[in-house]
Formats: C-alpha cells, structure tokens, sequence
C-alpha cells in the first residue's frame, strides 16, 4: 500500500491510500489555525467532491478522533487491525 499526496502545502499534506476497495486518507498537520483549518477543509471537500466515493480513516488516539470528527468524519466501526489492535474506522461524505 502507497500513500500518494494528492494536496501540499506548507502547513499539511493529505495523502490518499487505495486499500480493500476504499480511499483512506492521512494528513501530516504542521501548523493549525483557524484560518488553516478553514483552507484544508476547503480542499478536503474539493478532494472529494472530485473522487465522488467516500474516504476512509483509522484513528489511534483521542486527538485525531476529536480531529476528524472536527472536520466531518462520521464514526462507522471498530476493525481489528493487523497488529492486533482494533481501532475505530471513520466516513467522510461531502454534504
């Protein structure tokens, strides 16, 4: 599995993962405002909007749940993982 960064700036990256039939998404955050937050909302939206299917993430801590729930991701399930730890999946859906 590659992740292949699909938007680039100077304060994150959001990179797209093809896995069992799903987009998940990472985000590598450098700096986050308020205006930050509002432009990679902007561009996560269009990202998907683009890609027409939902996007897909795993969370391991409660900062990146509370995270992903700020920018709309909706939670769907707990997966046992590879390593034996099960971690709560997450939907994204634009509008």
């Amino acid at each position: 599995m590659i992740k292949t960064p699909v938007a680039i700036q100077p304060e994150y990256t959001i990179y797209f993962e093809r896995f069992a039939d799903r987009t998940w998404t990472h985000a590598d955050v450098r700096n986050w405002t308020p205006t930050i937050k509002k432009e990679f909302m902007k561009v996560h939206g269009l990202l998907q909007t683009m890609h027409s299917d939902p996007f897909y993430c795993l969370t391991d801590n409660s900062k990146l749940e509370k995270f992903v729930k700020s920018i709309g991701y909706s939670y769907v399930q707990t997966l046992p993982c590879d390593d034996g730890i099960p971690r709560p999946m997450w939907r994204y859906v634009n509008g």
